[in-house]
Protein backbone atom coordinates (compact mmCIF):
# COMPACT_ATOMS: atom_id res chain seq x y z
CA UNK A 1 0.00 0.00 0.00
CA UNK A 2 1.03 3.43 -1.47
CA UNK A 3 0.54 6.36 1.76
CA UNK A 4 0.26 10.13 0.30
CA UNK A 5 1.59 11.23 3.87
CA UNK A 6 3.46 8.56 5.34
CA UNK A 7 6.58 6.34 4.58
CA UNK A 8 6.61 2.53 5.81
CA UNK A 9 9.49 0.29 4.60
CA UNK A 10 10.01 -3.49 6.86
CA UNK A 11 14.04 -4.36 7.09
CA UNK A 12 14.75 -7.43 8.82
CA UNK A 13 11.86 -7.64 10.66
CA UNK A 14 11.78 -3.92 11.93
CA UNK A 15 9.24 -1.42 10.79
CA UNK A 16 9.64 1.94 10.23
CA UNK A 17 7.04 4.81 10.04
CA UNK A 18 7.42 8.01 9.25
CA UNK A 19 5.45 11.03 9.34
CA UNK A 20 6.20 12.49 5.59
CA UNK A 21 4.61 16.44 5.56
CA UNK A 22 8.36 18.32 6.07
CA UNK A 23 6.68 21.32 4.19
CA UNK A 24 4.13 21.21 7.05
CA UNK A 25 6.37 19.77 10.02
CA UNK A 26 5.10 16.64 9.95
CA UNK A 27 1.69 18.16 10.76
CA UNK A 28 -1.30 15.46 10.93
CA UNK A 29 -3.67 16.95 8.09
CA UNK A 30 -6.91 15.53 6.64
CA UNK A 31 -5.47 12.25 4.63
CA UNK A 32 -2.62 11.67 7.20
CA UNK A 33 -5.54 11.64 9.75
CA UNK A 34 -7.32 8.68 7.54
CA UNK A 35 -4.19 6.76 6.28
CA UNK A 36 -2.63 6.67 10.04
CA UNK A 37 -5.49 3.88 10.74
CA UNK A 38 -4.43 2.30 7.72
CA UNK A 39 -1.21 1.93 8.13
CA UNK A 40 -1.43 0.56 11.95
CA UNK A 41 -3.71 -2.24 10.36
CA UNK A 42 -1.12 -2.92 7.96
CA UNK A 43 2.04 -3.09 10.42
CA UNK A 44 -0.18 -5.40 12.54
CA UNK A 45 -1.06 -7.76 9.44
CA UNK A 46 2.49 -7.78 8.21
CA UNK A 47 3.79 -11.11 9.03
CA UNK A 48 7.47 -9.39 8.16
CA UNK A 49 7.40 -6.76 10.98
CA UNK A 50 8.12 -7.85 14.45
CA UNK A 51 8.50 -4.19 15.93
CA UNK A 52 7.75 -0.47 14.86
CA UNK A 53 9.61 2.71 14.99
CA UNK A 54 7.85 5.95 14.32
CA UNK A 55 9.69 9.04 13.40
CA UNK A 56 9.34 12.43 11.83
CA UNK A 57 10.83 13.42 8.46
CA UNK A 58 13.64 15.40 8.76
CA UNK A 59 15.86 16.55 11.86
CA UNK A 60 13.63 19.73 13.03
CA UNK A 61 10.30 18.21 13.75
CA UNK A 62 8.84 15.18 15.03
CA UNK A 63 5.39 16.43 14.79
CA UNK A 64 3.65 19.48 15.15
CA UNK A 65 0.08 18.20 15.86
CA UNK A 66 -3.19 18.71 13.52
CA UNK A 67 -2.77 21.21 10.70
CA UNK A 68 -5.30 24.04 11.32
CA UNK A 69 -5.34 24.56 7.58
CA UNK A 70 -6.79 21.16 6.88
CA UNK A 71 -8.35 19.84 9.80
CA UNK A 72 -8.29 15.87 10.29
CA UNK A 73 -11.28 15.09 9.48
CA UNK A 74 -14.37 12.87 11.90
CA UNK A 75 -17.02 10.76 11.70
CA UNK A 76 -19.96 13.80 11.25
CA UNK A 77 -20.28 16.88 9.30
CA UNK A 78 -18.78 20.34 11.20
CA UNK A 79 -17.07 20.52 14.21
CA UNK A 80 -18.56 17.02 16.13
CA UNK A 81 -17.64 13.60 16.18
CA UNK A 82 -16.86 10.67 18.32
CA UNK A 83 -13.93 9.89 19.84
CA UNK A 84 -13.53 6.59 17.72
CA UNK A 85 -13.00 8.68 15.13
CA UNK A 86 -9.56 9.87 15.86
CA UNK A 87 -7.13 6.74 15.55
CA UNK A 88 -3.60 8.52 14.75
CA UNK A 89 -1.77 6.14 16.83
CA UNK A 90 -0.78 2.14 17.50
CA UNK A 91 -2.54 1.92 20.74
CA UNK A 92 -5.68 3.66 19.74
CA UNK A 93 -5.89 0.98 16.82
CA UNK A 94 -5.53 -1.83 19.23
CA UNK A 95 -2.04 -2.68 17.72
CA UNK A 96 -0.53 -4.73 20.38
CA UNK A 97 3.36 -5.50 18.25
CA UNK A 98 5.62 -2.98 20.01
CA UNK A 99 6.22 0.12 19.05
CA UNK A 100 9.30 2.73 19.43
CA UNK A 101 8.38 6.64 19.11
CA UNK A 102 12.09 8.14 18.06
CA UNK A 103 11.60 11.52 18.70
CA UNK A 104 13.48 13.49 16.08
CA UNK A 105 12.97 17.16 17.09
CA UNK A 106 9.75 19.67 17.95
CA UNK A 107 6.54 18.20 19.15
CA UNK A 108 3.90 20.03 19.31
CA UNK A 109 0.10 19.26 20.71
CA UNK A 110 -1.26 16.47 18.73
CA UNK A 111 2.24 14.89 18.29
CA UNK A 112 2.33 14.21 22.00
CA UNK A 113 -0.43 11.19 21.23
CA UNK A 114 2.65 9.49 20.11
CA UNK A 115 4.88 10.21 22.94
CA UNK A 116 2.14 8.74 24.93
CA UNK A 117 1.09 6.06 23.37
CA UNK A 118 4.02 4.51 22.14
CA UNK A 119 6.00 1.59 24.56
CA UNK A 120 8.95 2.98 24.55
CA UNK A 121 9.83 6.39 23.57
CA UNK A 122 13.79 7.49 22.65
CA UNK A 123 14.49 11.15 22.26
CA UNK A 124 16.93 13.40 20.72
CA UNK A 125 18.61 15.95 22.63
CA UNK A 126 17.56 18.41 20.71
CA UNK A 127 13.97 17.59 20.62
CA UNK A 128 11.40 19.58 22.76
CA UNK A 129 7.76 19.60 23.77
CA UNK A 130 5.21 21.60 24.35
CA UNK A 131 1.35 22.55 23.91
CA UNK A 132 -0.58 25.40 21.91
CA UNK A 133 -3.88 24.00 21.99
CA UNK A 134 -5.47 26.71 24.25
CA UNK A 135 -3.18 29.49 22.42
CA UNK A 136 -5.84 28.83 19.60
CA UNK A 137 -8.69 28.54 22.01
CA UNK A 138 -9.08 24.69 21.65
CA UNK A 139 -8.93 22.06 24.65
CA UNK A 140 -6.07 20.03 25.52
CA UNK A 141 -8.29 17.46 26.55
CA UNK A 142 -6.80 13.65 24.75
CA UNK A 143 -2.95 14.67 25.52
CA UNK A 144 -2.95 15.15 29.07
CA UNK A 145 -5.11 12.42 30.11
CA UNK A 146 -2.66 10.04 28.23
CA UNK A 147 0.32 12.14 29.48
CA UNK A 148 -1.17 12.25 32.99
CA UNK A 149 -0.28 8.29 33.03
CA UNK A 150 3.41 8.89 32.23
CA UNK A 151 4.18 12.46 34.10
CA UNK A 152 3.69 13.96 37.31
CA UNK A 153 0.43 15.76 37.29
CA UNK A 154 1.45 19.36 37.69
CA UNK A 155 4.03 18.81 34.77
CA UNK A 156 1.42 17.81 32.31
CA UNK A 157 -1.06 20.55 33.67
CA UNK A 158 1.94 23.04 33.00
CA UNK A 159 3.11 22.45 29.50
CA UNK A 160 -1.05 22.68 28.98
CA UNK A 161 -1.87 25.51 30.72
CA UNK A 162 1.32 27.45 29.15
CA UNK A 163 0.20 27.32 25.85
CA UNK A 164 3.63 27.21 23.87
CA UNK A 165 4.95 29.62 26.01
CA UNK A 166 7.42 27.40 27.54
CA UNK A 167 8.97 24.31 26.01
CA UNK A 168 9.83 21.20 27.14
CA UNK A 169 13.63 19.67 26.63
CA UNK A 170 14.66 16.45 25.75
CA UNK A 171 16.70 16.39 29.27
CA UNK A 172 13.46 17.53 31.63
CA UNK A 173 11.43 15.26 29.56
CA UNK A 174 13.53 12.00 30.57
CA UNK A 175 13.43 13.72 34.27
CA UNK A 176 9.65 13.39 33.94
CA UNK A 177 9.48 10.05 32.11
CA UNK A 178 7.78 11.62 29.51
CA UNK A 179 10.64 10.11 27.35
CA UNK A 180 12.69 7.10 28.33
CA UNK A 181 16.33 7.64 26.77
CA UNK A 182 17.55 10.95 25.49
CA UNK A 183 21.31 10.53 22.78
CA UNK A 184 22.14 12.94 20.20
CA UNK A 185 20.53 13.55 16.54
CA UNK A 186 22.86 11.65 14.92
CA UNK A 187 22.62 8.58 17.13
CA UNK A 188 18.57 8.44 17.63
CA UNK A 189 17.60 5.86 14.60
CA UNK A 190 20.30 4.16 15.05
CA UNK A 191 19.78 3.32 18.63
CA UNK A 192 16.38 2.84 18.18
CA UNK A 193 16.63 0.26 16.02
CA UNK A 194 18.98 -1.58 18.65
CA UNK A 195 17.02 -1.35 21.12
CA UNK A 196 14.18 -3.05 18.59
CA UNK A 197 16.59 -5.63 17.77
CA UNK A 198 16.67 -6.76 21.46
CA UNK A 199 12.96 -6.38 20.92
CA UNK A 200 12.72 -9.09 18.20
CA UNK A 201 14.19 -12.22 19.33
CA UNK A 202 11.50 -12.37 22.09
CA UNK A 203 8.33 -14.36 21.22
CA UNK A 204 5.86 -12.84 19.55
CA UNK A 205 2.86 -13.92 21.00
CA UNK A 206 4.36 -13.36 24.77
CA UNK A 207 4.96 -10.00 23.70
CA UNK A 208 1.60 -9.37 22.27
CA UNK A 209 0.08 -10.39 25.38
CA UNK A 210 2.72 -8.56 27.58
CA UNK A 211 1.99 -5.47 26.01
CA UNK A 212 -1.66 -5.85 26.27
CA UNK A 213 -1.79 -6.59 29.94
CA UNK A 214 0.30 -3.61 30.78
CA UNK A 215 -1.61 -0.93 28.64
CA UNK A 216 -5.10 -2.70 29.72
CA UNK A 217 -4.42 -2.24 33.06
CA UNK A 218 -4.36 1.10 32.84
CA UNK A 219 -8.09 1.28 32.25
CA UNK A 220 -9.18 -1.15 35.21
CA UNK A 221 -8.77 -1.30 38.84
CA UNK A 222 -6.15 -3.40 40.54
CA UNK A 223 -8.07 -5.94 40.66
CA UNK A 224 -9.69 -5.94 37.48
CA UNK A 225 -6.40 -5.38 35.80
CA UNK A 226 -4.59 -8.58 37.92
CA UNK A 227 -7.91 -11.05 36.47
CA UNK A 228 -6.59 -9.56 33.26
CA UNK A 229 -3.20 -9.95 33.29
CA UNK A 230 -3.78 -13.63 34.65
CA UNK A 231 -6.26 -14.69 32.12
CA UNK A 232 -3.56 -13.49 29.54
CA UNK A 233 -0.85 -15.40 31.40
CA UNK A 234 -3.08 -18.88 31.23
CA UNK A 235 -3.85 -18.14 27.51
CA UNK A 236 -0.21 -18.13 26.86
CA UNK A 237 0.26 -20.88 28.57
CA UNK A 238 -1.27 -23.07 25.66
CA UNK A 239 0.52 -21.30 23.48
CA UNK A 240 3.30 -22.93 21.10
CA UNK A 241 5.50 -20.73 22.71
CA UNK A 242 5.40 -21.39 25.73
CA UNK A 243 7.00 -25.00 25.25
CA UNK A 244 9.45 -23.48 22.73
CA UNK A 245 10.90 -21.61 25.10
CA UNK A 246 11.24 -23.83 27.41
CA UNK A 247 12.54 -25.96 25.44
CA UNK A 248 15.26 -23.94 23.22
CA UNK A 249 16.43 -22.79 26.99
CA UNK A 250 17.21 -26.63 27.78
CA UNK A 251 18.91 -27.51 24.51
CA UNK A 252 20.65 -24.33 24.35
CA UNK A 253 19.75 -22.99 21.34
CA UNK A 254 17.76 -20.09 19.63
CA UNK A 255 13.77 -20.17 19.64
CA UNK A 256 12.09 -20.98 16.77
CA UNK A 257 8.86 -18.80 17.41
CA UNK A 258 5.56 -18.86 15.58
CA UNK A 259 4.24 -16.12 13.61
CA UNK A 260 2.31 -13.32 15.48
CA UNK A 261 -0.79 -14.64 13.15
CA UNK A 262 -1.11 -17.85 15.53
CA UNK A 263 -2.52 -15.75 17.73
CA UNK A 264 -5.61 -14.51 19.16
CA UNK A 265 -5.79 -11.62 21.47
CA UNK A 266 -9.11 -12.21 22.39
CA UNK A 267 -8.25 -15.17 24.31
CA UNK A 268 -7.82 -18.50 21.93
CA UNK A 269 -4.47 -19.44 19.86
CA UNK A 270 -4.84 -20.03 16.23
Amino acid sequence: MVFETLNYTVADGIATITLQRPEARNAVNSVMSRELPLLWQMFEQDESALVAIITGDGNKTFCSGADLSDLPETDSDGRYGSLESFRWTSLQNKVWKPVICAVNGMTVGGGLHFVADSDIVIAADSATFFDTHVKVGLVAGLEPVSLARKMPMEAVLRMMLVGGNERMSAKRALELGLVGEVVTSAELMARAQHVANMIKTNSPSAIARTKQAIWSGENKGLDDALQNAWDLIMAQNSHPDCEEGARAFLEKRPPVWQSYSRINLDGKNQ
